[in-house]
């Protein structure tokens, strides 16, 4: 079920209206009624994959559950390096084993037979939960490992599709402290709030024009002429397309969550506003960068070694960090320009740090000048990361070569035809939204409807009408929380997966 579907819906009333019964009932038993209906939403695609899930569950916490007994200190690594081993084998097999052997038929010129392997939904996310859960259960951070706390810890069908990523000591205090498993009035209208938002974000502010969008795509994968205003506007469009389909679904998640009492971590925070590509990372996803920063960029010698260890560390975790969002050459590639555009960004503030502090200075005592340098590094960030988004969005290397190459000018400024009619007049809306209102997290700060909001306020920027901006339970905002959803749910027949869901 797609969270934003007629069927979700359905779903979603009728296991509030359960959750509600059985609190009256005994508050108790709130907690298995949300594992129950977790794997009801997970089984609604393919059932058989229930089993997987089960067993990954199992598996891991029996491992993590030895692992915290203190066995010999070489029984631990055997057991740390066996649970991530076979964790990221189910990931490979299931993710990547197409992508191997088409890429040994390419190579070497086999003809190999390429399996055809049905990836389980949200495999991605559940087996890095895993995996954390792991490394910290080696660290001695778990404080406690129950069973159903970890069951409900990773099939919570709110985050368990698409993310975020969740990290145990953000999510087992709640379940372990919780006794009152019971439905509370303010977190339902705070949470339908959030969902809301976030459902009128992807049916009414982007999937209407998505469309006009893919005919770009079509047009590049079936070797048509693209034009240099074509191949921007293909990078732009889909940067909106997936800015906003990843905001609504994390505003989505966290208002699902925050109706059953549970608080998700922040995972989206207007990464369009950020002045350096290293912020944007810090923005955007902010549940993977967070797994890629602690489990592989640090391991790797993080930033602790010098200029050419950090310059390795970073491409080899943006590559592999690409490779996580899709099984393709395009998507390495996107990592790829991804590390590069960190690797300059580093070296940049290195240099400036050691060679022109003079000038670093300056910018910083005129206002005007710290916000004109500003604004043209937040310019320049969301170009380079326009830029790359054609390779993530593009179905081949060769279409997406040829909107690269129409983005650089060389094959020359063709008119616009396939995106003039729908997207582009909506590109000055998107950019008003993106960079000058505040975001979601920003207008329910006050709600504490997410983890570690407070961890990415700017003071330096000022969001526009932000007393009027902010959410509070009266008439005024449930009156437009209603009409938000209304206009959202009449859309639903403009339905796209969400882009997220084929991690």
């Amino acid at each position: 079920m797609v969270f934003a579907s007629h069927s979700f819906l359905a779903f979603l009333a009728i296991t509030l209206i359960a959750y509600w019964l059985v609190g009256r009932s005994d508050e108790r038993l709130g907690k298995p009624l949300l594992i129950v209906a977790s794997f009801i939403f997970y089984g609604y695609w393919i059932p058989a994959y229930l089993l997987l899930l089960t067993a990954s569950i199992l598996f891991n916490h029996v491992i993590a559950r030895t692992i915290m007994n203190h066995p010999p200190a070489g029984a631990r690594r055997a057991l740390i390096v066996l649970g991530i081993t076979l964790n990221l084998a189910l990931i490979g097999f299931y993710k990547y084993a197409a992508f191997v052997v088409e890429s040994l038929n390419w190579t070497l010129q086999t003809r190999f037979d390429v399996p055809d392997i049905v990836l389980p939904i949200g495999i991605s996310f559940f087996t890095f939960q895993q995996i954390s859960l792991l490394v910290d259960a080696y660290r001695d951070r778990v404080a406690s490992l129950r069973f159903w706390d970890h069951v409900l810890f990773i099939s919570f069908f709110p985050q368990l599709i698409a993310g975020p990523i969740v990290r145990q000591h953000d999510m087992m205090p709640q379940l372990a402290a919780r006794r009152n498993w019971s439905l509370r009035a303010d977190y339902l209208a705070i949470g339908i709030a959030l969902f809301a938002f976030g459902l009128f974000k992807k049916t009414v502010l982007i999937d209407p024009v998505v469309p006009y969008l893919d005919l770009v795509y079509q047009a590049a994968a079936a070797g048509d002429p693209v034009g240099f205003l074509d191949g921007w506007a293909a990078g732009l469009g889909y940067g909106f397309q997936v800015y906003f389909d990843f905001s609504a679904y994390s505003d989505m998640a966290i208002g699902l969550g925050f109706m059953f009492g549970l608080r998700l971590p922040i995972n989206f925070f207007s990464p369009y506003k950020a002045d350096s590509i290293r912020a944007f990372w810090r923005r955007w996803h902010i549940s993977l960068s967070r797994f890629l920063r602690d489990y592989l960029f640090i391991p790797l010698g993080g930033s602790r070694h010098g200029l050419p260890r950090t310059v390795a560390a970073l491409v080899i975790t943006m590559a592999l960090g690409g490779l996580w969002h899709g099984a393709g050459w395009t998507f390495v590639i996107w990592g790829l320009l991804h590390g590069a555009y960190l690797s300059v960004n580093h070296l940049w503030r290195a240099f400036v740090s050691s060679r022109l502090p003079g000038v670093r200075d300056s910018v910083r005592r005129s206002r005007i000048l710290t916000l004109a340098v500003r604004a043209l590094s937040i310019v320049i960030t969301f170009i380079a990361v326009s830029f790359a988004w054609v390779f993530f969005r593009s179905p081949d290397l060769d279409s997406a070569m040829r909107l690269a190459v129409a983005m650089f000018g060389f094959s020359g400024w063709h008119e616009v035809v396939y995106l003039s009619r729908g997207i582009v007049p909506m590109f000055p809306i998107y950019l008003l939204i993106i960079w000058l209102l505040p975001n979601t997290m920003e207008i329910f700060q006050a709600t504490r409807a997410a983890l570690h909001v407070e961890d990415y306020r700017d003071d330096r920027v000022s969001p526009l009408l932000p007393h009027w901006l902010s959410f509070n339970l009266n008439a005024r905002w449930a009156v437009t929380t209603a009409l938000v959803f209304i206009l959202a749910w009449f859309m639903l027949s403009n339905l796209s997966p969400f882009i997220y869901f084929q991690f």
